[in-house]
């Protein structure tokens, strides 16, 4: 038996925030929508679909072999997108398995090269909406607080959507250095295909006005 929601109802988190039916829907009304198909809203008889079930993980990743500085490398996407993906955590590594290779700083190393590793971004999503996280090149420490911050209920990767990415060593990586691994990993909810984005905009409206979760129209 599906449990009952209401606009209080916490959905899920979003980068770390726990986020309710009514915050989502105030974002994101298809989001807010499908989420409404999937359970009981209130006391209204809404259509239960079956829920797909369980996440996905999206990695973009660029791997320098060379040491040049100011390498532009495209990210190679691994993963299947076979449905929808209600993407609500993105972030983001920098491997470099030879430097400091079995040194007791070797984990310092890595952490500090982490938190500021000289290596910028661009990435574009094109899905239901083309999402420009990053249309100039942006340092990629930068992108998860850039997904935060922009996409409050995070965003909704269709089954035919694509990913474009591509990233730049802004300095010469050393000999043990080689290779460089830089990946941004998108983590995904999986919803039914082809529910979001499948209503009018007065559509959706209605429908989660009567089911309480929007507010209804102020008195004139």
């Amino acid at each position: 038996m599906n449990a009952l929601l209401s606009a209080d109802s916490v959905v899920g988190e979003v980068f770390g925030k726990p986020r309710t039916l009514g915050e989502i829907a105030r974002w994101d009304k298809n989001l807010a929508y499908v989420f409404a198909q999937m359970g009981t809203v209130g006391q209204q008889q809404v259509t239960t679909l079956e829920f797909t079930g369980g996440w996905e993980l999206i990695n973009v990743a660029a791997t320098w072999s060379s040491g040049a500085a100011n390498q532009n490398v495209p990210g190679a996407v691994d993963g299947l997108v076979e449905t929808d993906l209600w993407i609500n955590s993105v972030k983001y590594t920098v491997q470099r398995p030879n430097a400091f290779a079995g040194s007791i700083f070797k984990a310092q190393s890595d952490e500090m090269n982490k938190l500021n590793p000289n290596i910028n971004a661009q990435l574009i999503i094109n899905s239901y909406c083309r999402y420009l996280i990053s249309t100039d090149y942006t340092p990629l420490e930068n992108m998860t607080e850039q997904f935060s911050c922009s996409c409050p209920a995070g965003i909704v990767l269709s089954c035919s959507g694509n990913i474009q990415a591509s990233f730049t060593n802004l300095r010469a990586l050393t000999a043990d250095e080689i290779p460089t691994i830089a990946t941004i990993t998108l983590s995904g909810t999986r919803l039914p295909r082809g529910l979001y984005n499948s209503c009018g905009y007065g559509e959706l409206l209605a429908f989660l006005t009567k089911a309480q979760i929007l507010p209804g129209a102020p008195c004139p």
